[in-house]
């Protein structure tokens, strides 16, 4: 729908006595109170309340409103908290507290009870953003006082009374267009809805770590507490979420299990929920090693969930890429270092080359475990054999190695449409950047050579059809697996794509490729080489990530996407079910897959910083505010005292730290801005290993 002009509805002054106190003289200050009130959009399902607030300490032969003191709403308690903040400084009468009272202009539920504050995460003109809504509580408009010519007090009273949320207006902003255009973009959409979430009791496996060595998990609980969704988690006896002080605000119930992944875990997670209070509605995880054995653990449960085989496909690289194939690249799978003998030995009588290099990898590994990339039949067998060590019972795939731009891409499904999708730069690993076999990988050598993520950018720089290629051709891929409702996270390359990383003037960066100038050259074309399915929300870095750049929160779409119903004949209208409760739940997972408009997309650089040698961790040095201002989420994940081997030499690359920079402006130039101080973030970060 096009916005409407941003007018005024009505514009009032009026004279309130009380709430704040001088801190200069001691004594009640009178309030100048403006007030106008606005319609930005006709589609977003509120009004905004401007009100303007500057103290008076001096007479005033005004007529004077008393503060609604009897007021103890939420919102009564936040303005007057702001006001006594705002004025506790000199000069108090040049000072004015603007807050934004955000109006329901339409009855209904709330999709979520902090949905205003997650939609402004990025905004640069608010100061401090709340909500006021409970989940699952009925969001009233009853006749308006502003209509009803209401004047001082009782306007004030009524919208303290009714506001859902409410915006402190940063002092240093001059003009409050930039924010209303910003609210604007931000809430025009469903985001109260004619139905509540119903009750729901979902079962996560794997409770992530403590919150001190990971902010995983604080998304997660979170989200499900912002849902209303009440949360099981199952995972080992001992694990910090069942016996934590602060564990009933994390969790509803713990069932302890055993989460070894072996062919018995399906039943003792069964066992497990069997012994709960109540029986739970979904059963979900968020590691990748569980996702098979969750699905057959549902199934055999009676719960709705994609079919396992679909996660068993998933799980096994060598099966993805059976269904997924690329045209010119060898593929074999080898159980041992005997096995890849007797396959050379099988290659050399073909006389059909391996066409080096190659990428050595697990079926079965997850974030570049015992991933590598190889130069030659020795460091072949070499990576083989540590992969054979490291990840016993798993067999390893060996394919071409693919050049071009590496993508994440990232996909929500409902009933097997795609509901929202986005794609985002991964820059060269340290093994893109080798193309020759200088750093040797032998029996004797270290393995120089690390797939594990070092930059990723959002959004992607490439072309706008590479983009729509990209997100087609994987949302074919996951629809020919069976999966049809979910978040999903894969990873890509873009063979023969018309960009490629190269340096520039302040940085590597995607960059046009140069076509080789002979005249009878044809332009190849670009193509998608898939490189891994992942069926569940991104990592928690990539999730915080792009929540600041597109407002949308996977680990809240991964749950509510479990809890839907995943029977509803493909064959009915927009294939939804009968199932009124289901369909309010498809309702609200419509609303919250609504990006920012493009506009507004504040492009992200997330740092990684690898581990670069073995050793027992002293300390990290702290980042120059000047660089901290543009990073809103950092970590670092390791303690003093920690000690740790080599990196790759149990086929694993630690990260010591990371750092999510984000732009203050949008666009190219925002993409840039994050880049840069992204690459300052890691050159600048010291840590010690002794």
């Amino acid at each position: 729908m096009v916005p409407n002009d941003i007018g005024l509805s009505h514009s009032r002054c009026c004279l309130l006595e009380g709430v704040v106190e001088s801190p200069l003289t001691c004594r009640t200050a009178n309030l100048y109170c403006h007030w106008e009130l606005k319609t930005l959009r006709q589609d977003m399902p509120c009004r905004i309340l401007n009100l303007s607030f500057r103290p008076r300490f001096r007479p005033h032969s005004d007529a004077i409103s008393q503060w609604p003191q009897y007021n103890r709403t939420d919102a009564a308690r936040f303005v007057e908290r702001i006001i006594t903040k705002c004025w506790a400084i000199d000069n108090c009468d040049a000072y004015a507290a603007e807050i934004k009272l955000l109006l329901p202009a339409v009855e209904g539920y709330v999709v979520r009870n902090d949905i205003v504050e997650r939609r402004f995460l990025t905004c640069q003109w608010a100061k401090e953003v709340v909500d006021f809504t409970t989940t699952g509580s009925k969001i009233e408009v009853s006749p308006s006082a502003f209509e009803a010519g209401d004047e001082g007090v009782s306007l004030l009273h009524h919208a303290l009374s009714t506001a859902v949320g409410a915006i402190h207006v940063d002092p240093a902003v001059d003009n409050t267009e930039n924010l209303d255009a910003e609210i604007s973009a931000r809430l025009s959409f469903p985001w109260i809805v004619d139905r509540p979430l119903p009750k729901r009791r979902l079962a996560l496996v794997d409770g992530k770590g403590y919150p001190h060595t990971s902010t995983g998990q604080l998304g997660i609980y979170r989200a499900a507490k912002a849902l209303g969704i009440e949360i099981v988690v199952v995972d080992r006896e001992g694990h910090w979420v069942q016996n934590h002080p602060l564990a009933s605000i994390w969790r509803d119930e713990f069932a302890p299990c055993d989460l070894t992944p072996d062919d018995d875990l399906p039943d003792r997670i069964v066992r497990a929920l069997s012994q709960t209070k109540q029986p739970v509605d979904c059963i979900t995880t968020y590691s990748d090693r569980l996702l098979p054995a969750i699905a057959r653990a549902a199934e055999r449960m009676g719960l709705h969930t994609n079919p396992s085989e679909a996660f068993e496909i998933a799980h096994d690289k060598h099966r993805t890429r059976a269904l997924a194939p690329a045209t010119n690249i060898q593929v074999f799978s080898v159980g041992s270092p005997d096995e890849l003998a007797d396959l050379l030995r099988c290659i050399s009588h073909r006389n059909t080359p391996l066409r080096y290099p190659l990428v050595v990898k697990p079926t079965a590994g997850a974030s570049s475990e015992g991933v590598c990339k190889v130069h030659s039949e020795t460091e072949l067998l070499a990576a083989v054999r540590a992969d054979h060590a490291n990840f016993p019972g798993t067999r390893c795939v060996i394919e071409t190695y693919v050049s071009g731009p590496e993508v994440d891409a990232n996909f929500v499904l409902l009933n097997g449409e795609l509901l929202f999708s986005e794609v985002n730069d991964d820059f060269p690993s340290t093994a893109d950047t080798r193309d020759d076999g200088t750093k040797y990988y032998g029996p004797e050598a270290k393995p120089a050579d690390s797939f594990a993520e070092l930059s990723t950018a959002i959004p992607s720089a490439l072309p706008a059809d590479e983009i729509a290629l990209i997100k087609s051709s994987l949302t074919e891929t996951l629809l020919n697996m069976g999966f049809r409702d979910g978040v999903f996270h894969l990873e890509a390359r873009v063979m023969d794509s018309s960009m490629h990383f190269a340096k520039t003037a302040d940085g590597i960066d995607l960059v046009p490729r140069e076509l080789s100038p002979a005249a009878n050259t044809a332009t190849p074309t670009p193509s998608v080489f898939l490189v891994e399915v992942n069926p569940r929300a991104p990592g928690h870095r990539e999730t915080i990530a792009i929540e600041y750049t597109y407002g949308i929160d996977y680990w809240a779409l991964h749950m509510l996407s479990a809890l839907h119903k995943k029977s509803s004949p493909p064959t009915e209208p927009n294939g939804h079910g009968h199932d009124e409760d289901d369909q309010a739940l498809q309702t609200i997972i419509r609303a919250l897959a609504h990006p920012f408009p493009e506009e507004y997309q504040y492009p992200v650089h997330v740092a990684f910083i690898p581990l670069n040698r073995g050793g027992t961790f002293v300390r990290a040095k702290e980042l120059p505010e000047e660089l901290m201002r543009y990073v809103p989420e950092g970590r670092v994940h390791f303690e003093e005292g920690e000690v740790f081997a080599e990196p790759g030499e149990n086929g694993e690359w630690p990260f010591v730290a990371y750092f999510i920079v984000l732009a203050k402006v949008t666009g190219a130039e925002g993409r840039r801005q994050a880049r840069v101080v992204g690459d300052l973030v890691r050159e600048g970060f010291e840590y010690v290993m002794e």
